[in-house]
């Protein structure tokens, strides 16, 4: 299986931040924005707390909050809810030996509402039609 990179800008109300690398990871359901980044973009917490699994395997608590807007692959959602929370450091290492962005991770949610899924085969976010039953 091949990991989706994708070109992500997030913008916070002090800062922005690009990346080519971020991964889009069909198994999380919220993107993920390491705490640090968090504070240095500047975004809105919302007041919730939330428990994920890490990819290690770890129980991990988040803080919900909204960013002003994140681009995914040319596309711009504004005010897009995401989890902030320290990334654990054995994560990060396996993201960055991986090619990958150590201080994101894009989640189905945001995929959904951008109308792309992940391609395993290409490596890349394939933009679809969405539908409403």
């Amino acid at each position: 299986m091949v990991l989706v990179k994708s070109r992500v800008r997030l913008l916070g109300t002090k800062a922005d931040y690009s990346t080519d690398r971020a991964l889009a990871d069909s198994g999380a359901r919220m993107s993920l924005v390491d705490r640090l980044l968090a504070e240095r973009i500047g975004v809105q917490y919302t007041g919730r707390e939330i428990s994920f699994v890490s990819i290690s395997g770890h129980s991990v608590k988040a803080m919900e909050a909204v960013v002003s807007e994140l681009e995914v692959e040319g596309e711009a959602l504004r005010y897009e809810a995401i989890a902030v929370s320290e990334i654990p450091g054995i994560v990060k290492e396996t993201l960055k030996k991986n090619g990958l962005d150590e201080n994101m991770v894009v989640g189905v949610l945001t995929l959904e509402r951008a109308n792309m899924i992940p391609d395993t085969t290409t490596g890349k976010l394939e933009k679809v039609e969405s539908f409403i039953l």
